[in-house]
């Protein structure tokens, strides 16, 4: 029998939970109540002020913030607060940074991950509802090279690949701006110039009806960064980004860190901080207590398992077993929540979730239709030691 036939499982192969994987998974946000309701709060608040969410997701490894940006993508597009009158646009980018990286980089990555055809559309649906384009263009941008570089996304073919990468921070040769009909290179000003261009393709999308807001996870990569320079425009860049002005392009980016002042110092000094305010720091640390940890699996179980197949298994062939802990004996359960609490430290979603599938692999391995207490002994002291 196979192994999701084995647990009763609701159309999955495993325990395992990654929204990479099934996007279905980004529903789930399992034993958090009150940070849950917080990151809610917080983001229903942000679309009256500052307009959109500008937050800070911080923790260890391991304590859920990939799923907690999924989760909040999943909240605005199934949930969307009343506060928030535009249809969310939301892109997830895992950040890539390396020693000379700097702010081009950043936003090269940004745009490109939105993508060319996203842009380009926009600006056509603008074409088609406007009798001047680039009067329209020059309401989004006052800067009227970045006018001309959405201008030229509606015509498609080189052109429109060329305004792309101007768009985007790459460098063009002199007669590549002449035909843009633009007066520089993009990144030739500087973080500031980058930033303002980005802005503007939000404002595009507030006129398409739409909120754009990007979720960067793995920004601890910032720390990655050694020169000077590609540092400071990094920091200009999000600082910019931070300002009250914009109010057009959200950000919700998450750092691995176990204190705050432990994150990378380009997004935790004052300039930023006062702009996003502290309020949007939020920790997502471990589960600090056995009760939380319990809660925790059982939400969790209750979701991934069929509780009907699992009931009717259970009276079947008489397992010692009630269905809030199913496959777990109760002792087994009980014993899996003791471990994950011994060291706060290891107290963390990821861990918990590696060692129920693990513990239920290796039930189906010795053909056992619960996980007792020796399995737990066997396999608890791996993930939690």
């Amino acid at each position: 029998m196979e192994f999701r036939e084995w647990f009763c499982l609701r159309n999955r192969v495993n325990f395992t939970i990654d929204p990479k994987i099934s996007p279905d998974d980004a529903r789930f946000y399992f034993g958090r109540a009150d940070l849950k309701q917080k990151l809610e709060k917080q983001l229903r608040r942000a679309f009256v002020a500052p307009g959109t969410p500008k937050m800070m997701l911080w923790g260890p490894y391991g304590s859920g913030k990939t799923q907690t940006m999924f989760y909040l993508q999943w909240y605005l597009h199934h949930q969307k607060p009343s506060s928030l009158p535009l249809l969310p646009y939301t892109i997830y980018l895992a950040l890539e940074v390396q020693s000379k990286s700097d702010a081009s980089s950043l936003h090269m990555q940004l745009l490109e991950t939105l993508g060319k055809g996203v842009v380009s559309g926009w600006v056509k649906t603008l074409f088609n509802h406007t009798t001047d384009l680039m009067a329209a263009l020059l309401e989004i941008s006052p800067d009227p090279n970045v006018a001309r570089g959405l201008e030229h996304l509606r015509a498609g073919g080189d052109i429109s690949l060329m305004a792309w990468r101007w768009l985007t921070g790459q460098t063009l040769a002199t007669k590549e701006l002449e035909q843009l009909g633009v007066t520089r290179n993009l990144a030739q000003v500087g973080a500031s110039d980058m930033a303002a261009a980005l802005v503007s393709v939000g404002r595009l999308a507030e006129r398409n009806g739409e909120k754009l807001i990007f979720f960067i996870d793995e920004m601890d990569e910032l720390q990655n960064v050694r020169t000077g320079d590609a540092s400071e425009s990094i920091h200009l860049y999000f600082r910019r980004l931070a300002e009250p002005a914009n109010s057009t392009v959200g950000f919700i980016a998450g750092f691995t860190a176990n204190t705050l002042s432990e994150g990378p110092r380009l997004l935790t000094r004052e300039d930023v901080t006062s702009r996003i305010s502290m309020n949007n720091y939020i920790e997502i640390g471990h589960l600090p207590a056995v009760q939380d940890v319990e809660t925790f699996m059982k939400e969790m179980l209750a979701h991934l398992v069929d509780s009907d197949k699992a009931n009717a298994k259970i009276q079947t062939e008489g397992l010692d077993v009630t269905v809030d802990t199913y496959p777990f004996s109760p002792n087994a359960f009980d014993l899996l929540a003791d471990f994950a609490s011994q060291d706060p430290y290891k107290s963390l979603p990821r861990n918990i979730i590696n060692c129920i599938n693990e513990c239920a692999i290796e039930a189906w391995d010795q053909q056992k239709p619960i996980v007792d207490e020796g399995i737990v002994n066997d396999i608890a002291p791996l993930v939690f030691g």
